[in-house]
């Protein structure tokens, strides 16, 4: 599938920050405003339900309200298509949780202009909201950025336009998986997926997770979660799996993981298994959608 899409050289000045919003919390003003010390521009883009969740924004911030949540993909391209129509050629993605730090903008331009016209991917590396320890450790004499399969999508660097040409985000997704298959997708299309050695942002995990054989699995997640979560998994290894089959089988024994822990550490247990149950099966059938309940 990969073909000779060409993108151009990035600048600082000519990037881009897509945040997407839903009840954001007290302290995300904060957070706003380190991502502006290194953008000139910001769009956020407010899924929050019948109520405006920030006023009085500086000029440099544009915010699109949807009133209701249409989930994070579809606000995802919601900001990606008004970055294109201000004329900006890269975008950086965040999760309103995610803390800014010193440098980020500077390093992944940096990355990304070094591979120019090729499209690039760059993740950002990231410490662990009130932890020290980088989350991923980069390989041994690797000094700028390194291969990654997949990235999460808070702190990611890419160009715009590619984005839109290889179709976006995928909004039936809805939630979750949405940035695994949108890197599966990007590489397909002959685009690199790289991760910054250096952590660039604190990133507030949304859940308590445990580590089962080098795999870290997500607790505590509500049951319309869970079902998303196993839902989009199959789905997405039904699209990209043989094409992929290591990351597939990561994947796959991650599901059994998730189910380990529904059963023998969560609280309760029968809602989300249903719904987890539920997801596998809507999975192997190819639904997909959001859902009005569980």
């Amino acid at each position: 599938m990969k073909n000779k899409i060409k993108v151009s050289t990035p600048t600082s000045s000519g990037a881009c920050a897509i945040v997407v919003l839903f009840h954001p919390d007290a302290a995300f003003g904060c957070r706003l405003q380190k991502i502006l010390t290194q953008f000139s521009s910001v769009i956020l883009v407010d899924n929050t339900p019948k109520e405006a969740a920030l006023t009085n924004l500086p000029s440099s911030v544009n915010i699109l309200r949807n009133d209701r949540n249409l989930g994070i993909a579809a606000a995802l391209n919601q900001g990606v298509d008004l970055a294109i129509e201000k004329g900006h050629e890269w975008v950086a993605t965040f999760d309103q949780d995610s803390e800014i730090l010193p440098g980020y903008l500077e390093d992944v331009v940096s990355i990304s202009a070094r591979r120019t016209p090729t499209p690039v991917l760059v993740g950002c590396n990231y410490l662990n909201d009130g932890d020290t320890k980088v989350a991923h450790r980069a390989p041994h004499q690797v000094t700028d950025a390194w291969v990654r399969r997949t990235l999460i999508t808070s702190g990611t660097f890419m160009p715009a336009c590619f984005a839109r040409e290889i179709g976006g985000f995928r909004e039936d997704y809805f939630i979750d998986s949405v940035d695994h298959e949108f890197c599966l997708r990007a590489h397909r299309h002959g685009a690199e997926i790289l991760m910054t050695v250096q952590p660039f942002m604190r990133h507030r995990m949304g859940n308590a997770g445990t580590s089962l054989f080098g795999l870290t699995l997500s607790l505590q997640h509500h049951a319309t979660r869970r079902y998303y979560l196993a839902r989009n998994t199959i789905l997405t290894l039904r699209q990209h799996g043989t094409t992929y089959p290591f990351w597939a089988a990561r994947q796959i024994f991650r599901l059994i993981g998730e189910g380990f822990a529904i059963a023998f550490i969560e609280s309760d247990k029968a809602p989300k298994i249903c719904a987890f149950t539920r997801g596998l099966w809507h999975g192997l059938i190819g639904r997909s959608g959001p859902l009005e309940r569980i």
